[in-house]
């Protein structure tokens, strides 16, 4: 199988979404013909895929975007710190 993507109408997204595979993978295969092992994949990359957008953007929403930097930069700072307190002094 070929990684193209196919053009998913509205009742394959939201059967995904609700995690419902195997309808969405029914309905693949009416609306393009796919045979069983192709529309399987395309439906588990196609849930990967929208499970990684809603993590991100939950991610996004609950770090407030900088806070997760500034935590990061933090994190850093105090390895660097302790690097050059204990073994460059």
């Amino acid at each position: 199988m070929d990684d193209r993507e196919y053009p998913y109408s509205d009742d394959v997204l939201a059967a995904v979404d609700s995690g419902k595979k195997i309808e969405a993978i029914k309905r693949l295969r009416e609306e393009t013909g796919l045979g069983l092992k192709d529309a399987k994949h395309a439906i588990d990359a196609l849930a990967r895929e929208r499970q990684g957008d809603a993590v991100a953007a939950t991610h996004m929403s609950e770090e407030g975007g900088a806070n997760g930097m500034i935590k990061l930069i933090l994190v850093i700072a105090i390895v660097l710190g302790a690097y050059f307190y204990f073994f460059a002094g």
